[in-house]
């Protein structure tokens, strides 16, 4: 899972201060001053997640929001709000901010929202990547069906853990989180030989 979190606050002083909190908790702070320095990072791959001030003497938290959701409507963005202005942050969630967190900000609340942010975001880019695997299995002009072309895959991840094994049926089932009869199974199927990838005379 990637850890970046890309800050946008104009105030050094908190700036400074949530780059600190963030890497005391092994995450990977993007440190910009405001919008127009942060924007070249924020592209529709970006592997993390945004956090934003709402008020800053350039632009705002919504040119922020309305410049990353253009790019990737999956793409999280954490706004910092002051108290007054709860209610502008509860209007950036109904257009699509991934949260509000108040300033000053609680440390465990802070890292707990963007953790969450983080994992929601793993799994849109894994998504995708599946996705996009899946396509060019479907899109492919071999002539083969999905089904050939997931069971070769399929082939080569067994292989792989019995080569890993050293032809261990066993130990290659519980690499592989399946039950050894199951696995004994795929393989008469496949046509994967245990002894084929012994090393050694162990069994």
């Amino acid at each position: 899972m990637s850890k970046k979190i890309l800050i946008i606050e104009d105030d050094p002083v908190l700036r400074a201060s949530i780059v600190q909190t963030l890497e005391l908790e092994d995450l990977e702070p993007i440190p910009t001053n405001g919008f127009t320095q942060a924007r070249r990072s924020i592209r529709s791959n970006f592997n993390g997640v945004i956090l934003s001030d709402i008020h800053m003497p350039d632009h705002t938290g919504f040119d922020v929001l309305e410049f990353a959701l253009a790019r990737d409507a999956d793409l999280p963005v954490v706004l910092l709000t002051g108290h007054s202005d709860v209610p502008t942050a509860m209007r950036a969630l109904k257009q699509g901010a991934y949260d509000y967190l108040e300033k000053p900000c609680d440390p465990d609340a802070l890292v707990a929202t963007l953790r969450r942010a983080l994992n929601h975001r793993a799994a849109v880019l894994e998504n995708r990547s599946m996705r996009t695997e899946l396509d060019a299995l479907q899109d492919d002009s071999t002539g083969e069906t999905l089904a050939d072309k997931l069971e070769f895959h399929e082939k080569k991840i067994i292989e792989q853990a019995m080569l890993a094994a050293n032809g261990r049926v066993a130990e290659a089932a519980e690499a592989l989180g399946i039950p050894r009869n199951t696995l004994y199974d795929r393989m008469s199927k496949l046509g994967v030989v245990a002894k084929a990838f012994r090393r050694s005379k162990d069994e």
